[in-house]
């Protein structure tokens, strides 16, 4: 039986107004979608893989050599600053640090004794200028008396043996005169010898009273702290184990602890040469890890090394987070979006809207003049975010531009607008 197919009315009349459509695009040139310019605040921005790590890092060596006689803390153990990781046995610096406390008791003792032998020194200065002031005062009185018995001697009024017993005391006063003055001067000179001796005994005992403070840095040494509040990371010394100073030994080896300040974690991030000169501290940024979600963690740029890696031609930022939490591990990998720049009022068309030449050197755009009409217009890009290119020069805004074609059309061809 023969089946008569009818042909719905509407689907007739919408493939008679296609034909039409077609027909008068045929007649009239190429169909061709069209948009206008926009003016958009641009914000370009960067994405890098990125890795986060400890806010402060210490591996710790011996400073002095012994054997591990104690251990106070281990892999995990959360520290504070200064506290005891681990004791080192040094019995023979101990018995040195000894000797040595001996031998500054001993010097402070010469010490004090040549501070006395001084005192006494300046007591016979003085006694010995007391002696010359009394000589002289009675040598001073022997030879006026000497004086008025000559003067008699000439009157005739006293003896000449009077004159003579009168020089002998005269003579024998200037002689004890003289003795004391030879004394002051030897007391003097016993003075500066007293006072050398206590300037070197001082000396002497302030280089051991020295060596001893530097023997017990030393001894201090014995015991390994935490350099600051963390975590320690890493332990590879057991009780009973040698341990070498790091400064004498010929290698070293592992460090014995790794302690890493772990409630602020640095997220360092390799920034490309082209992108470098835009980073800014204080630039937004977010850091995301597959490890902590999707949610990206909101931060800012914290400090920049302003200077590119020769052999990758990166820079390194810096971002802080915080991470009293403990989310945050040393080694996680992410990526890090990093804020460039924002320009106001920015001049953009569609990444498709524009078109390059057979060089691949200049850039135009499709812009429709007199409703029909296709005019190449050179235009000078500026970023491209993969959606939209920034138009630096060539276009004021108002243009209905050509986009969605994939084919090249030439200069001046006429086209249809669909709208």
């Amino acid at each position: 039986m023969n089946r008569t197919r009818k042909t719905s009315p509407c689907v007739g009349l919408v493939a008679a107004s296609v034909a039409l459509c077609v027909g008068a695009a045929s007649a009239s040139g190429a169909a061709v979608e069209t948009t206008q310019p926009k003016t958009v605040t641009l914000r370009r921005s960067t994405t890098q893989p990125a890795t986060v790590h400890a806010f402060h890092e210490a591996e710790l060596y011996a400073k002095v050599s012994g054997y591990l006689k104690s251990l106070s803390a281990d892999i995990g153990d959360t520290v504070k600053a200064g506290q005891p990781l681990a004791e080192v046995d040094v019995p023979e610096m101990a018995k040195g640090y000894e000797s040595q406390q001996a031998e500054v008791a001993r010097l402070e003792s010469a010490r004090r004794q040549y501070r006395a032998a001084v005192v006494v020194a300046r007591a016979r200065i003085d006694q010995a200028r007391a002696d010359v002031g009394k000589a002289k005062a009675e040598a001073d009185a022997v030879v006026l008396e000497f004086k008025r018995i000559q003067s008699l001697v000439k009157t005739k009024a006293v003896t000449q043996r009077l004159a003579d017993e009168s020089l002998s005391r005269k003579l024998a006063a200037e002689a004890d005169l003289a003795s004391v003055k030879a004394s002051e001067v030897v007391a003097k000179a016993n003075l500066s010898a007293a006072e050398a001796d206590a300037a070197a005994a001082d000396a002497a005992a302030t280089v051991a009273r020295k060596r001893l403070e530097e023997m017990e840095v030393l001894m201090a040494y014995a015991t390994l702290k935490a350099p600051f509040a963390g975590v320690v990371t890493e332990r590879s010394v057991d009780p009973g184990d040698l341990v070498r100073n790091a400064e004498n030994a010929s290698s070293v080896g592992k460090p014995l602890f790794g302690v890493a300040r772990v409630d602020k974690m640095r997220v360092r991030v390799p920034i490309p040469e082209r992108d470098a000169i835009y980073v800014k501290i204080g630039a937004g940024a977010e850091f995301t890890c597959l490890a902590l979600g999707p949610t990206p963690i909101k931060a800012k740029v914290s400090r920049v090394s302003r200077r590119l890696d020769p052999r990758t031609r990166t820079m390194q930022v810096e971002i802080d987070l915080p991470n009293s939490d403990g989310r945050l591990l040393p080694g996680m990998y992410g990526t890090v979006t990093v804020e460039l720049e924002e320009k106001q009022s920015a001049l953009v068309v569609p990444s498709g809207a524009v078109r390059f030449d057979q060089t691949g050197k200049e850039s135009v755009v499709y812009v429709v003049k007199g409703g029909n009409k296709i005019a190449h217009v050179p235009v000078k890009l500026g970023h491209d975010d993969g959606h939209n290119i920034e138009v630096l020069a060539g276009l004021t805004g108002s243009e209905q531009i050509v986009t969605g074609m994939l084919g090249r059309l030439p200069d001046g061809a006429d086209v249809t607008v669909v709208k």
